[in-house]
């Protein structure tokens, strides 16, 4: 297990304000580290399969600003509309750098400590399901591979992890590789 000093070592500072791209709406995710089984996991959702954007796929909770949101207020506030976690009981612990997303968002990524005991309400409208997935599995760089998303068989290929039925890959894997990368030095970038 990380304790968060280590986290907070390896992370970007928290940022006060969004990093404003003109051409791009802004955004922020919340990428929820917990302990269970004595083991670090994050939390992913998966998104419904009827939803207009990035249906079926598997990201960390967030969304678009809000008003003159900064980023962990943002990211905070989406995690608690889509998955219930309660803001007040997150520990933020740093930053990761924001990248462009393929819908034209500028995503701020903030790291926090969710408690293991924490209760998850998943919206309905919006997460089909929660999942816990061990580190272990995420900074394992034999289940990573390089190809092309099965949605779009001409693109470039891209990381993809295949576990338990799901698959991450897209964004939502670059933020877990840059994390594992910035953890555990040995593992895939």
């Amino acid at each position: 297990m990380i304790d968060d000093a280590a986290l907070r070592a390896v992370l970007d500072p928290v940022p006060s304000a969004f990093d404003l791209r003109a051409d791009l709406r802004l955004a922020a995710v919340l990428v929820p580290w917990i302990v269970q089984d004595g083991a670090d996991h994050l939390l992913l959702t998966r998104r419904r399969e009827d939803l207009p954007q990035h249906p079926g796929q598997i990201s960390f909770p967030g969304g678009a600003r809000e008003g003159d949101e900064d980023p962990v207020s943002c990211a905070l506030r989406e995690s608690e509309e889509e998955i219930g976690i309660d803001a007040r009981r997150v520990v933020v612990l740093g930053s990761l750098p924001p990248r462009v997303s393929i819908g034209g968002f500028w995503v701020h990524v903030i790291v926090g400590r969710v408690p293991a005991d924490v209760v998850l309400r998943p919206d309905p409208r919006e997460v089909a399901s929660v999942r816990a997935w061990p580190l272990a599995v995420l900074r394992d760089p034999t289940r990573w591979q390089e190809r092309a998303p099965a949605i779009d068989p001409a693109r470039r290929p891209m990381p993809h992890l295949d576990w338990e039925g799901e698959t991450l890959w897209g964004l939502t894997a670059r933020f877990v590789l840059d994390l594992c990368g910035r953890c555990y030095p040995r593992a895939p970038r």
